[in-house]
């Protein structure tokens, strides 16, 4: 099953889901997320870990790493982003439930 609609049968809203880092940017421009969830391999020039900087810097915004993705290397591009957590792929409904009841309860900002 598709993480957002993981998400939508876990009670959470959906505000956008998109397939690159350009993408991702406007949406959280328009619709101010509490949470981001990211892949770190995204279509476009900005993967992932560039996105969620860029996030961070310009809107303030919450990021959860969710990849297949977790080398050193990346794991340690991501970590220097200070995501709020770096889970691999693949996610289940439960453990993507405990994950966010997990980060829900971490103080915002």
């Amino acid at each position: 099953m598709a993480t957002g609609a993981m998400l939508k049968r876990l009670g959470y809203e959906v505000l956008a889901s998109v397939s690159s880092g350009e993408a991702a940017l406007e949406a959280c421009r328009s619709r101010r997320p509490d949470l981001v969830l990211m892949d770190i391999r995204l279509d476009g020039k900005l993967d992932g870990i560039e996105t969620a900087r860029l996030l961070r810097e310009s809107e303030n915004v919450a990021v959860v790493f969710v990849s297949a993705y977790a080398d050193d290397n990346t794991r340690e591009r991501a970590s220097a982003i200070h995501p709020l957590a770096f889970v691999a792929k693949p996610l289940d409904e439960v453990d993507l439930g405990r994950l966010l009841r997990l980060v829900d309860s971490k103080p915002k900002g």
